[in-house]
């Protein structure tokens, strides 16, 4: 099993960020890190495999949300022997299809409709690609100029990362894959982004006896993976920072996706040392090869006032609040568009209730150019996902619950927002309420109408990507709670443990911007002609 951590530091005190410089603050380091399953193999008592039939696929006619449709379930996991929680839910959107992953099954479907075009388990689906054996924490993205899929996660053993490449844009061809040594104990929480020059994986760095040892950046060029023969790793480039120590490279650490010409390779994550975000550069990538790529100095991001959000409210009598809203790294991919750089976490802004908070800064000089919160006073709001169009249309989505009966069950959300000419977002139109979850009363480790026991794992992340086949659209996928794993419920012999399952929704951010946005975007894009008979075609 791998391990994954939640910060030991006091989660009641209010977080400052960069107030003081780093020189002053240089030998407060956060405390180790605690431990917690990754993969937690769901109770034995609870192992019902019974697979009932799933909502079926919604096509809206009108307004933002396109369509929307459950996708795999803990149901569906352990149907194929693969009973986990958390599902580390994921999914990246193709020309044609959607594919999703998680801890258990991966699945494909017809993006347009939601049709289910195959559903395996994952350690098949390895098995296929050319590997043996998975162990979660899979992620997956769409390279749509080089029309390919790609999809990492942990090997047969914990140590390793796998990484599969697709032989053409069909998710339901055939793929290739390679494996590499993360790190010699666990190469936990392994994150993915690609630019125009590399992929880029972090690790956190954990010995088998659970013991936090720091972060590996691992720099693969881009064209190693996605070539005509096999995906290779000779290439690669890793950077490997050590804990305890004195460098800050962050954890949790997230490479940024960025489509421009000539991008650099750039660096976003939750702060080691001290308590705000960090940034920095990869230097050097040459066609073909990162082995003589460097690392640029760290610069601190002012996120404002913050602490280590509590757990997550939900209306049950016995369990009111127990669903784990994670900690405050940066969980799912960031984004560069237009030489500014979005990125999402969750927080509490020291009202005790769990916020996404987004960032927006200047990629170049790394100025704060936005911070704000998703959140209110009496929901939580967490497990949030960004992704970015080449317009500077956003999309966040997020999961949202609360106690009050009416409106508190774990519910999967999203919002729309446009950038402004000055960097700052504007939401457009109205908060977006997805999928609403089954039950009441989450809780994985224990039986139905009974207290919590154990951490309630929760996500580990969500995801949102841009649809490379329109102009506004986009395609997110989160989690929800499936009703308990019982007779009651339409499962006979299930002993009553409530499950995950997920939802999948394609949406639009509406629109050509406004006109000081819609000038700013094309000038870092260079599609002024082609952009503006769009614009004309659409006023016409």
């Amino acid at each position: 099993m791998n391990t994954k951590y939640l910060l030991a530091t006091a989660c009641s005190a209010l977080l400052v960020s960069t107030a003081m410089a780093p020189a002053v603050r240089a030998q407060e380091a956060k405390e180790p890190f605690t431990e917690f399953e990754a993969m937690e193999l769901a109770p034995a008592w609870d192992a019902q495999v019974d697979t009932p039939t799933a909502s079926a696929p919604i096509i809206y006619s009108g307004g933002s949300i396109i369509v929307g449709w459950e996708g795999v379930s803990q149901y569906n996991a352990a149907s194929f022997g693969r009973n986990f929680i958390p599902p580390d839910t994921n999914g990246a959107v193709g020309l044609t299809q959607y594919m999703e992953t998680t801890n258990g099954a991966y699945a494909v479907y017809n993006k347009s409709t939601g049709a289910l075009q195959s559903m395996v388990s994952d350690v098949s689906w390895w098995a296929a690609a050319g590997q043996t054996g998975a162990n979660g924490d899979t992620r997956i993205m769409y390279n749509a100029h080089a029309d390919r899929w790609i999809v990492e996660s942990f090997g047969s053993s914990t140590s390793q990362i796998q990484i599969a490449v697709s032989n053409t844009g069909d998710a339901l061809g055939g793929w290739k894959s390679v494996k590499f040594t993360g790190y010699a104990g666990i190469a936990d929480y392994p994150t993915l982004a690609l630019d125009n020059n590399a992929v880029y994986i972090g690790t956190n760095n954990f010995t088998t006896g659970g013991s936090f040892r720091g972060t590996t950046l691992n720099v693969i060029p881009l064209d190693s993976l996605f070539n005509n023969t096999a995906p290779t790793v000779t290439n690669m480039k890793q950077f490997v920072t050590a804990y305890p120590g004195t460098i800050d490279r962050g954890y949790a650490i997230q490479g940024v996706n960025s489509d421009a010409t000539g991008s650099t390779g750039s660096i976003a994550s939750s702060s080691l040392f001290y308590d705000p975000y960090l940034t920095y550069t990869v230097n050097g990538l040459t066609t073909g090869s990162a082995t003589g790529a460097t690392l640029g100095v760290q610069a601190y991001l002012d996120p404002g006032v913050y602490a280590v959000p509590g757990a997550g409210r939900q209306p049950s009598v016995l369990n009111p609040r127990v669903i784990d809203t994670s900690d405050t790294r940066v969980s799912s991919s960031v984004y560069e568009v237009g030489g500014r750089t979005y990125m999402v976490a969750t927080v509490d802004p020291g009202t005790d209730h769990a916020v996404v908070r987004y960032i927006v800064f200047d990629s170049a000089t790394q100025t704060v150019l936005d911070v704000g919160d998703i959140g209110d006073a009496t929901h939580d709001y967490y497990m949030g996902a960004i992704a970015v169009n080449a317009l500077g249309q956003v999309v966040i989505t997020y999961d949202r619950s609360g106690s009050d009966p009416s409106d508190g069950k774990i519910s999967v959300m999203a919002r729309t927002f446009k950038t402004l000419g000055n960097g700052t977002l504007q939401q457009t139109g109205s908060e977006l309420l997805l999928h609403v979850s089954n039950s009441n009363d989450y809780h994985n480790g224990s039986l139905d109408g009974q207290a919590a026991a154990g951490r309630q794992r929760w996500g580990d992340y969500a995801q949102v990507s841009v649809d490379p086949g329109t102009t506004h659209g986009f395609y997110l996928i989160g989690e929800f709670a499936r009703e308990p794993n019982n007779a009651a419920n339409g499962h006979p012999g299930g002993t009553g443990g409530t499950r995950w399952g997920t939802w999948i929704a394609g949406i639009t951010a509406g629109s050509v911007p406004e006109p000081a946005s819609w000038a700013m975007m094309l000038a870092g894009f260079g599609f002024i002609g082609g952009a503006l008979r769009r614009r004309r075609y659409m006023t016409a």
